[in-house]
């Protein structure tokens, strides 16, 4: 029997992104070992202690979220690593998430959407759509510090030897403990995502996500999107690519003004996370790294995030001056 031709390139496409999974997830909790063994995070982390602290946060979070900037997947992989071993509660670990927001998706920001943005838009206007999503990041850091201040007790660290069983007394690495540590981990999490990927392929076989996006019109309605810019609202709910292309000759086109166009990106945004982003990548990734009960709070935190941080953002579009 032939597998359907949908189903062929999603196999294909989530057996490459199981393999990178795997392979960062296996260098994160393998490099995890051996920072907090050589008890480099005191160095190299040193700068973001204020910043942890404020959020009642261990100060040994420093060196996943400077790992953060270069892959999301091996800091993911660090913090479970901690999370599986108690050395973290489920708190810290959601109150971490939002707090770290700003490092590792400012990069991410610049490298992917700012060459498309400023493509679409326009220099300046695509420099301030990417401006505001990196202040969205920033609001969700002060969620997770608002939230650590809140709901954390703080005042404590990481024993590292609940975190790090591949270490030895006098700050030496073994090695052989550290491999099988990484290996062990690796397997957890490459066995829960072939799980969710299987019944991703299944919802997408039958059109769940489909329906999901006929919805993106009364959803963008709802949120007062302007009658001429509302084609560039649900075009982000389906391709946000495609939208902001979409935005930027619309505006060249004098069909939209400048900031419409962001208004209407901004709240497509919201429709495209709630109905794609989160169910079908955020989702899935958190679950094969966390417990599922974890990986939903983490989901969850970051909904939060994005329901709070848009009608922020949309204020400032509507404030700046226009030009």
């Amino acid at each position: 029997m032939a597998i359907p031709p949908i189903l062929a390139h999603l196999l294909l496409r989530y057996s490459r992104s199981l393999l990178l999974l795997l392979a960062t997830t296996f260098i994160g909790v393998f490099l995890a070992d051996v920072l907090f063994s050589k008890g480099l995070h005191r160095k190299i982390g040193r700068p973001l202690s204020p910043l942890l602290r404020a959020a009642r946060l261990p100060e040994k979070l420093s060196v996943p979220m400077i790992i953060g900037m270069i892959d999301f997947r091996a800091e993911h992989a660090m913090v479970s690593s901690l999370a599986s071993n108690k050395a973290l509660s489920h708190g810290e670990v959601v109150c971490y998430s939002l707090v770290s927001l700003p490092f590792g998706g400012s990069r991410a920001m610049i490298q992917y959407v700012l060459p498309v943005a400023v493509a679409g838009l326009g220099l300046t206007v695509g420099a301030i759509y990417v401006s505001l999503l990196v202040l969205g990041l920033f609001v969700g850091m002060v969620m997770g510090v608002v939230g650590g201040r809140i709901f954390l007790k703080g005042g404590r660290d990481i024993a590292l030897g609940n975190g790090v069983r591949g270490r030895r007394a006098g700050g030496k690495v073994d090695l052989r403990k550290s491999l099988a540590r990484a290996a062990s981990m690796t397997k957890g999490v490459g066995i829960r995502y072939v799980m969710v990927v299987v019944v991703l392929c299944l919802l997408l076989y039958f059109g769940v996500f489909e329906h999901l996006k006929s919805l993106s019109a009364p959803l963008a309605r709802a949120f007062l999107v302007s009658p001429a810019s509302l084609p560039i609202t649900i075009t982000y709910a389906i391709n946000p690519t495609a939208a902001i292309l979409m935005a930027g000759e619309s505006i060249k086109e004098g069909i939209v003004v400048w900031k419409e166009a962001l208004i209407a990106l901004l709240v497509g945004r919201i429709i495209f996370v709630m109905i794609s982003e989160f169910p079908r990548h955020s989702f899935p990734f958190y679950v094969s790294m966390y417990r599922p009960r974890l990986a939903l709070k983490l989901t969850l935190a970051l909904i939060l995030q994005v329901f709070v941080s848009t009608p922020l953002l949309v204020l400032a579009v509507r404030l700046l001056p226009v030009a």
